[in-house]
């Protein structure tokens, strides 16, 4: 799969009220951090990186268009609006190839409706995991198979597609939960008592 590509613009230090009448316009604040260079203040698309994000997630690998001036870089954070659920900043940073890089990506669980029924559903518990390692053996995907329910109790750090990858540092404890079976009716029950300790 190829890098996505993602253009930014240059940006001057604005207060609020300038913020949020680019952000009705299409166009969301960001920082990009940048060794050496400090930090730069950007403006990006907002349909576009909704559309990466929809298809990528956090802790994405992708090619910088720095108006003409092109580098790596990942997407480190992101902050919305609780309400419409809209963007409302990107943080991203520069990657150099000698130097390794923490970062935390979303899990995604595969083959979820072949493990569930009517009576059990398969409960997350953990939808992110924290690795650490050079740029060029980033992850495209950080994926774990339901199917392996079946064999054992519960999902586990372990059994992650880069568990076992020399390459790539997790830095979650690899005994830690991500998936457990529970029957549906215990969900519901839970589900109510949250209803009736938020009234």
């Amino acid at each position: 799969m190829s890098t996505p590509m993602l253009k930014v613009n240059l940006r001057e230090a604005t207060g609020k009220n300038k913020m949020s009448k680019d952000r009705k316009q299409g166009s969301i604040p960001g920082v990009v951090y940048c060794k050496g260079q400090g930090t730069k203040l950007i403006y990006l698309n907002a349909k576009e990186m909704e559309k990466l994000l929809s298809h990528y997630g956090i802790g994405t690998k992708i090619s910088l268009d720095f108006e003409g001036e092109k580098t790596y870089a990942i997407i480190k954070e992101i902050q919305k609006n609780t309400l419409k659920n809209n963007l409302l900043h990107v943080d991203l940073q520069t990657l150099d190839d000698n130097e390794k890089i923490k970062l935390t990506m979303p899990i995604y669980i595969l083959n979820k409706e072949k493990v569930e029924s009517s009576s059990e559903i398969l409960q997350t518990q953990l939808s992110e995991v924290e690795i650490q390692t050079y740029p060029k053996y980033i992850p495209e995907k950080i994926e774990i198979d339901a199917l392996k329910i079946k064999e054992k109790d519960h999902l586990t750090i372990a059994d992650l597609n880069i568990a076992t990858n020399e390459n790539i540092e997790i830095l979650n404890d690899r005994n830690s939960i991500i998936a457990a079976m529970v029957y549906a009716s215990k969900m519901q029950e839970a589900d109510e008592t949250v209803e009736e300790n938020s009234l």
